[in-house]
């Protein structure tokens, strides 16, 4: 099962960007790999979720009651314009 991430504080303010850039350069750069690291678990994250709704009895090993109750896709074949049947004028056969 997926885990949840752990809660973290999503902004940051000016000011706590501006305390960590006078704290140099090496702090500066933490920051960016933290959030970098950040954004590759969050990418990793929305791509198992994606996965996730993607699925359904037709397209992996989860029960038809699992789908939901979606309708299923209507055909995009167009009607024909002949009449179903035989041709006018032919007698047929059928069994006596």
């Amino acid at each position: 099962m997926l885990s949840d991430p752990t809660p973290q504080k999503l902004a940051i303010s000016r000011g706590e960007i501006r305390a960590v850039y006078a704290q140099g350069e090496d702090a500066v750069i933490g920051l960016a790999e933290g959030l970098l690291q950040r954004i590759a678990k969050l990418e990793e994250r929305v791509e198992q979720l994606e996965n996730q709704v993607g699925k359904n009895s037709r397209n992996s090993s989860k029960p038809p009651s699992s789908d939901g109750f979606k309708p299923k896709p209507k055909s995009l074949r167009e009607r024909s314009k002949r009449s179903s049947g035989g041709q006018t004028g032919h007698p047929g056969q059928t069994l006596e």
